[in-house]
């Protein structure tokens, strides 16, 4: 073989040498573009979570004048309905936070292992540095901001409980219910007596064991009922209006009058008659029978506004009224608002999304 022939060898040896140390030397410098890759998006993370930390901040500063300025608001139902959409408001911004403290905790456990890189220049291992402190301060401050958010919504709370009675409201069985007194002793009672449609559709019903049918408007007459009968009505509808209802005691029957609340009917009362006469009183202990007053404002029963039954006693002009507290008005009145406010949030989501 001649020297130019060895030298051609020779030469083809080096450059396959050398291919195989390009080879491998060569995924390390890939290795190198994916970390320089990977740190710049953490970077670019922590970037955007500032950016969405300071649109939360410019939020709870809004909600905070939002608050101040509600409370000018003349009108009772229109400033809690303001206090209900701005409490609508913080949760959708205490939400904000929550999903912001996990995106960020990630974050962090990132940042944390990327500092670990031995291979980190100066200037990149100062960059992951200032991302982490970021994100500590961003831990603080939202802490700090769901702490305010929590106060603030516990003072708008107390504004909301503050909601004033309505002077009627009507039940869901449809009766119409008036407010008797002033508070702290106010008291709602049935504008009218328990009507005969409604008093025989709930007795029929518990007969056979079903839902009575309410039709929300009554035509006929008012109901004929003992005692009895009046107490076990009452029963069901405080299970179907999910408030208290009850017959009402003689010191509200002495109210009525004066808010113009005269039944058409003589009136069943809770209270047990008590008159002060030895003969009833002696005849109660020998019997053991307790008779139940009665009021009747038109006389139809006695010329006295005030008489004594027997439990089980049925007239035709003896029916009953119900009573429910102040808090039921205020109850079905925050309800009605609720709904409102929630009506609205739902149909604004419908509209984002479509």
């Amino acid at each position: 073989m001649n020297k130019f022939s060895l030298l051609i060898l020779g030469f083809l040896s080096l450059v396959v040498i050398n291919a195989q140390e390009a080879a491998v030397t060569a995924p390390p410098a890939k290795e190198e573009t994916q970390s320089t890759t990977s740190h710049k998006r953490l970077r670019e993370l922590t970037l955007l979570e500032l950016d969405k930390k300071n649109q939360r901040a410019r939020e709870a500063g809004e909600i905070a004048a939002k608050f101040k300025s509600i409370s000018a608001i003349d009108n009772h139902e229109l400033r809690i309905t303001e206090y209900l959409r701005l409490q609508k408001r913080m949760a959708r911004l205490q939400d904000a936070i929550q999903k912001a403290n996990e995106r960020q905790a990630d974050i962090a456990e990132q940042l944390r292992a990327a500092v670990l890189d031995t291979k980190l220049s100066l200037q990149e291992s100062e960059r992951l540095q200032e991302c982490r402190q970021y994100i500590d301060e961003f831990a603080r401050a939202q802490r700090l901001m769901s702490m305010q958010l929590k106060k603030l919504n516990g003072n708008i709370q107390a504004a909301i409980l503050k909601l004033p009675p309505p002077p009627n409201f009507t039940t869901r069985s449809g009766l119409k219910m008036v407010l008797v007194g002033t508070a702290p002793n106010a008291f709602y009672v049935s504008e009218t007596c328990i009507p005969s449609d409604l008093f025989d559709s709930v007795r029929t019903a518990k007969a056979l064991q079903r839902e009575p049918v309410v039709a929300g408007h009554y035509m006929g007459d008012n109901a004929t009922a003992s005692y009895q009968q009046a107490v076990a009505f009452c029963k069901w509808m405080s299970a179907y209006e999910f408030n208290t209802y009850q017959i009402p005691e003689l010191k509200q029957l002495k109210l009525l009058p004066t808010f113009n609340v005269l039944p058409v009917k003589a009136v069943w009362s809770i209270t047990a008659w008590s008159p002060d006469d030895i003969n009833y009183n002696r005849a109660v202990e020998r019997f053991g029978v307790k008779f139940q007053t009665v009021w009747d404002p038109k006389h139809l029963l006695s010329e006295l506004d005030f008489i004594g039954e027997l439990p089980n006693a049925t007239y035709k002009n003896l029916g009953f009224i119900v009573t429910t507290s102040i808090r039921t008005g205020i109850r079905q009145r925050l309800e009605t608002l609720m709904k409102r406010v929630n009506d609205e949030a739902q149909d604004q989501d419908t509209q984002k999304t479509e």
